[in-house]
Order: C-alpha cells, then sequence, then structure tokens
C-alpha cells in the first residue's frame, strides 16, 4: 500500500526535526498544515479531521523544539476547535492531548500565571478538560491498540492530572469540553 501524500510529507517533517533541521522542518510543517487547510476549505469530512489533527502534532513537534510554545499551544487548540465535529481517530487526538498538556505544563512552570486567584481558577478549568478528553482517548486509544506508543505517556500524564484536579471519566459531551478548554485558555492569554 502506498503512503498518502499528507503522511508523506509530515513523515519528512519528522525526519528534519529528528536531524535537528529546524528551520527546514518549520518550512516542511507550515506549508503541509497550510495545504491541509486550503484543503479544510473545499471539503470537510472525518479524513479531513484526521489528517489535520496529524499535521497539527507535527507542527507542534516542531514549535516546541523551537521554543514557540505559545504558537504550538494555540495549533493545538485550533485543531481540537476544527475537529471537534468530526470522527477522529482517537490516537490522533490523545497525542494532540498529550501534546497540549506538555506544552501547558512547560508554559505554566515558565510564566506562573496560577499565582492569582482567577488565573488558577482558568488553569484549574483547562487541565480538567484536557484531563477528560485525554481519559477518554486514552481508553479508546487502547481498545483500539493497546501497543499504541502513546499509551505510556498519556498513562503517566493522567497520573498527573488526577492528582491536582477532577476529571469527568465519563465524558460525553467533547465539544463542551472543548470549547471550555478554548473559552479558559484565552481568558488567561495562552490564545487569542
Amino acid at each position: 500500500m502506498e503512503e498518502s501524500p499528507v503522511n508523506a510529507a509530515i513523515s519528512g517533517i519528522y525526519s528534519a526535526l529528528s536531524r535537528n533541521e529546524l528551520v527546514e522542518a518549520s518550512m516542511l510543517a507550515e506549508e503541509v498544515l497550510g495545504d491541509i487547510f486550503r484543503q479544510w476549505q473545499k471539503h470537510k469530512g472525518d479524513n479531513e479531521a484526521c489528517e489535520l489533527v496529524a499535521a497539527t502534532c507535527a507542527y507542534v513537534a516542531v514549535m516546541t523544539a523551537m521554543q514557540r510554545h505559545q504558537e504550538a499551544y494555540a495549533a493545538c487548540m485550533t485543531a481540537f476547535a476544527y475537529t471537534a465535529p468530526y470522527k477522529v481517530e482517537p490516537a490522533g487526538l490523545l497525542s494532540l492531548c498529550l501534546m497540549t498538556w506538555n506544552i501547558l505544563e512547560q508554559t505554566l512552570n515558565s510564566t506562573r500565571p496560577a499565582d492569582n486567584t482567577a488565573a488558577r481558577d482558568h488553569v484549574s478549568a483547562i487541565t480538567t478538560c484536557l484531563g477528560s478528553l485525554m481519559y477518554k482517548y486514552y481508553y479508546a486509544t487502547g481498545n483500539d491498540n493497546p501497543d499504541d506508543p502513546a499509551l505510556p505517556d498519556a498513562y503517566h500524564a493522567l497520573r498527573v492530572i488526577t492528582g491536582l484536579v477532577n476529571i469527568d471519566p465519563a465524558l460525553a459531551d467533547t465539544k463542551k469540553e472543548i470549547s471550555d478548554l478554548l473559552r479558559h485558555s484565552e481568558a488567561i492569554g495562552l490564545i487569542q
């Protein structure tokens, strides 16, 4: 079976990233994401949503390597917002949740926005939303593929998250959860 052009392009991004060629990886990631968004304007569906999540994960990996955390976080939120109405493979969404959590942790450790009460409440709400989404996608991914390489990292992240906040293990309305995630992220300036 031949690899799709999108998957081949995403592989190229990760290949450049593994060689520490950040400028090349960044240019490829922006090109792939731009192509996918242009396609998105013409046709939206489950397959396109899966491609958008995969390309976003590659873009986020590059932005994180370049220490561009705010852009990486904004890309995660954009992918969540755009793909919420579609059926996306749980493994892709689990990876997106993990990347978002890692960026959030790094951002909070460097900026300390939780030093005031209002910001602390928003950070708690963001963590709850992310934890609830991650829990849902963790179990769905485990059911689909118990050997998925993201599962151990997700398990560790969920242990940390559930030590901080209560999550909703029976999350039914992912659209509402994503809406809350976006709203609270905007409230403390993580996205605009």
